[in-house]
């Protein structure tokens, strides 16, 4: 499990998210939006809320969780 993982803002997750490969896929509902990532040969369509202040670490890890970026691929983005 990586560690020091920071509380992010919305859009400073979205940038690190883009520079990994992520896309912004459309609007949800509400304050979020859908960003997707190919991984193999399937996409993950991840919403992420942006009308929150600042997200957590357990939030931030689980986004990157959920777009299946492995231990050493969050440490590097995270640097």
């Amino acid at each position: 499990m990586p560690k020091n993982i920071p509380s992010l803002k919305p859009k400073q997750l979205i940038r690190l998210l883009e520079n990994a490969g992520c896309t912004f896929y459309r609007e949800g509902k509400g304050d979020h939006r859908l960003y997707t990532r190919l991984v193999g040969d399937k996409t993950r369509i991840v919403p992420i809320d942006m009308g929150a202040r600042e997200m957590s670490p357990a939030y931030v890890l689980r986004i990157f969780r959920q777009f299946g970026f492995t231990d050493e691929e969050i440490e590097n983005l995270l640097q």
